[in-house]
């Protein structure tokens, strides 16, 4: 990965490479963004860049030795942590063995890719992954090696935010007082759930989203036409990956799903809304988050429409049914419903329990709804 593929951020690109330039580059740092964001191609290309072999003034050359392991994620001096399947210490090899490999393949073909992604690409969809305490171990270890090329020593952290108390206190003396040429490169989606043992350690990398026209421009070079690039990016907010997932999506069973919930609430069909907080219960938590971040964006669009101005939206049945929808609901009740699916998913990335907040959120909307 080299900046010279990260649409945009010029400002931010510019600010790593001057650190390295005046021998600046903080021991810890944690690049954050919202999922979808350039928070992990940034950390990556930051990577490529400080350990390249014929680095320009702006950006890795991509093709000395180093680039090229960096870009397969095979560098010796590149060590991967990040959110999978729990097992006990006996059994670690073997999980650890299973996943990298997969999480290589989930980086390489989409970089931009969530934890929704990542769990369909690892097989772990009904499953909780963490970093754990046998991770935490993991990590001391690594820093305890001595560098194979010489040069610096890298672990990157994808999500840090799925390590649990107990891994997260094990690496704090390290990430406080690592050995000479060893950086920690956090990448994080969620950085007011970090423990602020953690956060106070590193130096904040903030990665903001795109622009509307620089995740069209992105998506149109990834092969998509163009009217469906602008429909995609439009929705996206900033969040390329988010663009691509859009795009790709299509009227998708979510889109189903979301009007069947609707009409349940409208006719406050308690048995039918039961059945689908157990279900989604049942469901993994980057689908749960997946699901949740699916109707924010319809209800988003519905009270764009509901205040008078034109939504982006992708097809005529998604038109059709908006239109009815914020017609028939209007602007307050609408907004309200958006305000709670907001503060659902917050309470979620705070592991609160997914069916009853699923079914609170259905009883509020449904007081919305029918107030």
């Amino acid at each position: 990965m080299q900046f010279s593929e990260i649409p945009g951020l010029s400002e931010l690109k510019k600010q790593l490479v001057s650190a390295h330039k005046r021998g600046k580059v903080a021991h810890a740092q944690l690049f954050a963004g919202r999922q979808g964001t350039a928070a992990l191609p940034m950390a990556l290309a930051y990577a490529s860049y400080l350990m390249c072999e014929n680095k320009t003034e702006a950006d890795s050359c991509g093709s000395c030795a180093n680039c090229v392991r960096i870009k397969k994620l095979v560098h010796p001096d590149i060590h991967l942590h990040f959110p999978k399947i729990s097992a006990a210490e006996s059994k670690y090899e073997k999980v650890m063995a299973e996943a990298i490999p997969r999480f290589r393949e989930f980086v390489m073909e989409t970089p931009f890719g969530d934890l929704e992604t990542w769990t369909k690409k690892y097989g772990q969809e009904n499953k909780n992954l963490l970093i754990s305490r046998q991770d935490s171990r993991q990590m001391l270890k690594n820093v305890s090696m001595r560098s194979v090329e010489g040069g610096y020593k890298i672990l990157l952290i994808w999500m840090p935010e799925f390590m649990n108390p107990s891994s997260a206190n094990a690496i704090l003396k390290i990430l406080e007082e690592p050995p000479e040429k060893t950086l920690y490169l956090l990448v994080s989606y969620s950085y007011d759930s970090l423990l602020a043992t953690i956060t106070s350690r590193t130096q904040l990398v903030n990665v903001s989203p795109n622009t509307e026209g620089e995740v069209k421009d992105y998506l149109i070079q990834k092969g998509m036409e163009s009217s469906k690039a602008d429909q995609a990016a439009k929705l996206a907010e900033g969040k390329i990956g988010l663009g691509l997932s859009i795009a790709n999506t299509g009227d998708s069973q979510e889109y189903e799903d979301f009007q069947q919930w609707m009409l349940e609430c409208w006719n406050k069909n308690l048995t039918g809304l039961v059945k689908r907080s157990e279900d989604f219960s049942k469901s993994g938590k980057a689908a749960q988050k997946s699901t949740l971040n699916f109707a924010i964006a319809l209800l988003r669009n519905a009270v764009v429409h509901a205040s008078g101005q034109t939504p982006p939206v992708q097809s005529e049945s998604e038109k059709s049914f908006i239109g009815k929808f914020s017609d028939k609901l209007g602007f307050e009740r609408l907004e309200k419903t958006y305000a709670l699916s907001n503060e659902a998913i917050i309470h979620l990335e705070r592991n609160s329990n997914p069916r009853i907040t699923h079914l609170n959120l259905s009883l509020d909307i449904i007081r919305v709804l029918n107030g």
